[in-house]
């Protein structure tokens, strides 16, 4: 789900195929990463659509049905580290 997020982020809604989604998770498309898809569209997480692929059989493309609830981007914060009054670091956050 968390890629499925990090999609919607970047504005990237199409739907994913299993080979997508495995290659992105760092998997080989497999009958096990396909029935593990198919229990998150059992409990309503994901969905799936037929599409059409030209000249081949037909695929499944799924989305995720619950939103990331991130909806805005935050900068970047940076931290200035001293050590007895002198510079030693610098430290980056995100917020």
């Amino acid at each position: 789900m968390g890629m499925f997020a990090i999609w919607y982020s970047k504005g990237d809604e199409e739907l994913k195929t299993m080979n997508r989604i495995a290659k992105a998770l760092g998997m080989t498309p497999s009958p096990h990463v396909r029935d593990i898809l198919l229990e998150l569209c059992d409990e309503g997480k994901l969905a799936w659509q037929e599409r059409e692929k030209s000249g081949r059989w037909t695929a499944r493309g799924y989305y995720a049905l619950v939103k990331t609830l991130i909806t805005k981007k935050y900068g970047k914060r940076q931290i200035v580290v001293k050590h007895k009054g002198v510079v030693s670091g610098q430290l980056e956050m995100g917020i």
